[in-house]
């Protein structure tokens, strides 16, 4: 496992952004014929490469909302507002996206991590 601990990212490689944008589509593909966990696995390699573009933290947030999985969804947040340079909205929302699942996780059993 790679620094981060996703597999398939070796400690300190750098994965290229056209490398992390077909992951990203294949994941939408994924996703589509209902293969979530895969999809995930390809999202978080761009979360982990510190991605600058929204996709691949989006469709994390929501899958990982959906889960009611709290903590994965204030890591990927966190981890958009550090990277993903986009307008103060969007900002907002990963920011809105944070306190929502900080104020969830103490309503609602947490899974067990993968």
């Amino acid at each position: 496992m790679g620094a981060s601990g996703i597999p398939g990212i070796p400690q300190g490689e750098r994965i290229s952004a056209d490398e992390i944008v077909r992951d990203f589509l294949r994941g939408q593909n994924l996703e589509q014929l209902g293969r979530t966990d895969e999809a995930i696995d390809l999202y978080e390699r761009a979360v982990a490469a510190s991605f600058d573009a929204a996709g691949p933290y989006d469709r994390l947030i929501w899958i990982y909302q959906s889960r009611n999985a709290h903590r994965d969804v204030i890591r990927v947040a966190e981890a958009s507002l550090r990277n993903v340079r986009t307008y103060p909205a969007k900002q907002q929302w990963y920011e809105g996206q944070i306190t929502a699942a900080r104020a969830a996780q103490g309503s609602s059993p947490q899974p067990r991590p993968r």
